[in-house]
């Protein structure tokens, strides 16, 4: 089962890890710290989503273990984008499921007495 709180936490800590890269400067210790950070979310990741949703991340992001400050960067952004997109699709799946089952649960509109063909017009009398 998905936790959505430690998925908020990670994908906060990857936003932050994102802002603070394109802040710094490209020195070797930063580029380091940036290539622990990428594995530790990663690994935080891969036990908090199901394996097919991991699948999916791991598809879509590049594997860099000796990347450049900027490609660093982007592969947390990538992972930043990823997890905004499964909140705003699980968002919309919850919204659909709450509507649908509002749908069931309601009556439709009143619908007017259905009146027999040979009956006299009541309305004129």
């Amino acid at each position: 089962m998905v936790d959505p709180q430690r998925l908020l936490r990670v994908a906060g800590v990857t936003r932050e890890v994102l802002e603070e890269a394109r802040r710094i400067r490209p020195e070797e210790g930063s580029v380091d710290h940036l290539r622990r950070v990428l594995d530790a979310i990663q690994a935080e990741l891969r036990e908090a989503l199901p394996d097919e949703l991991y699948q999916e991340l791991d598809e879509l992001t590049p594997d860099i273990r000796s990347g450049t400050l900027e490609e660093l960067a982007l592969a947390h952004a990538e992972i930043l984008g990823w997890l905004e997109g499964l909140f705003q699709g699980t968002q919309l799946a919850i919204q659909l499921q709450a509507a649908r089952a509002l749908g069931e649960g309601r009556p439709g509109p009143p619908r007017p007495p259905r009146e027999e063909p040979d009956s006299p017009d009541s309305r004129y009398l």
